[in-house]
């Protein structure tokens, strides 16, 4: 959440109060119609308050959809291609399902212009949903599933890019179904043997781990 500032210690339950009342905002009329005026009203606040606990709507936007956005848990399925497509799919349902529709793109827009806040957006809505796929990518490499050489990064950034457009662009991506397609064609280019990785995924789970 943004710093507070000096002077008269925040009311957690005023902070909560705001929080909440954005979130129903946005879900009822999105980012183009969002007022800090409506927001107060539901509140039981002013706007000058939010304004002092948030200079900017963005850093507001931000932090509502930081509370809702849950880190995805990391899966240890004894699986690379099932830890990957699970992965994905738990971002996916992470963005999709937790945020209000069609306000993660115009807030992306709208920080642009300002590095503070665009960097405050990629470190509370990104950088934290990246955090399985980047663990179980990691596990794969300690495995020896992926190819020498493999950016883990890369490899990230290449499975949550998609998940992040069509999140952006309002299009859906759910499920191992909607996931196992991409998580496929990455790993066809950068597992060891795709074959053996496809095979320990069709084994039950308690024989996987020996594989």
């Amino acid at each position: 959440m943004t710093p507070p500032a000096a002077g008269r210690p925040r009311d957690p339950a005023i902070d909560a109060a705001v929080v909440a009342a954005t979130l129903d905002v946005l879900r009822e009329h999105g980012y183009s119609r969002f007022a800090l005026e409506t927001v107060a009203a539901r509140a039981g606040t002013t706007k000058a308050s939010i304004r002092r606990r948030w200079p900017t709507r963005q850093s507001l936007v931000t932090d509502a959809l930081a509370s809702v956005l849950v880190t995805p848990p990391v899966p240890d399925n004894g699986c690379t291609r099932c830890d990957l497509t699970q992965s994905v799919g738990l971002l996916a349902e992470a963005l999709l399902d937790r945020l209000p529709a069609g306000v993660l793109a115009p807030l992306v827009a709208d920080c642009a212009h300002d590095p503070a806040l665009h960097r405050r957006l990629i470190d509370v809505l990104v950088r934290p949903s990246r955090h399985a796929a980047m663990v179980a990518v990691r596990r794969a490499v300690d495995r020896g599933d992926l190819r020498a050489g493999v950016d883990p990064d890369l490899l990230v950034d290449l499975l949550a890019s998609v998940v992040y457009q069509r999140a952006l662009f309002g299009d859906t991506v759910a499920g191992e179904a909607a996931a196992r397609p991409l998580v496929d064609l990455l790993l066809q280019g950068a597992a060891v043997d795709f074959d053996h990785l496809v095979r320990v995924s069709e084994m039950p789970a308690h024989a996987r781990h020996r594989h």
